[in-house]
């Protein structure tokens, strides 16, 4: 009986030597800084024309001396100032803004081999298993190809996003 045991314990531990470990795959995950998607915006083609449509609905409304509507009309404009303030300084979710440039996020990550793409700041547990891949600049530049916006990007890196609350307080 003893020999027997003796034997399944070594066939046992040959079998264990012999199959190759599991190795999980590493999953890729394409994290960015949301500060650099809405500082790349901020300047693009797309919030231009988006800002000249405000503009023309404001001086519309102005020209025909709506008061109502210029009151929600400026109501607005200074929400979509917290918001980019929130963006830009803090830790605010971009998420509306990449919605409209969906499929350059997609080639970002294609390009970049990740299986899913996130802010930094969203990112709440991280598993060993999983790689994060800095990928800010790329969907920067499908947003914005101006040549200041990796300097820029690179610049805000260095600082810490305040919190949104100090972001709210920022006046213009």
């Amino acid at each position: 009986m003893k020999l027997l045991a003796s034997w399944v314990a070594v066939v046992v531990l040959l079998f264990a030597v012999a199959t190759p470990a599991r190795v999980q795959p590493r999953v890729r995950i394409g994290v960015f800084d949301s500060r650099g998607i809405v500082i790349a915006y901020g300047q693009s083609a797309a919030f231009r024309a988006q800002m000249q449509q405000f503009r023309a609905q404001f001086e519309k409304a102005k020209a025909a001396n709506d008061a109502k509507l210029l009151a929600e009309l400026e109501a607005k404009a200074q929400t979509q100032q917290m918001l980019l303030h929130l963006q830009g300084f803090s830790i605010g979710s971009v998420s509306e803004i990449l919605a409209n440039f969906k499929d350059e996020v997609a080639a970002v990550a294609k390009q970049a081999n990740v299986s899913a793409v996130v802010s930094q700041f969203e990112l709440a547990y991280q598993d060993p298993n999983v790689e994060t891949v800095d990928i800010t600049e790329a969907p920067a530049k499908k947003l914005n190809d101006s040549p200041n916006i990796p300097a820029m990007i690179a610049e805000l890196k260095k600082e810490k996003p305040l919190s949104m609350l100090e972001a709210l307080r920022i006046k213009d």
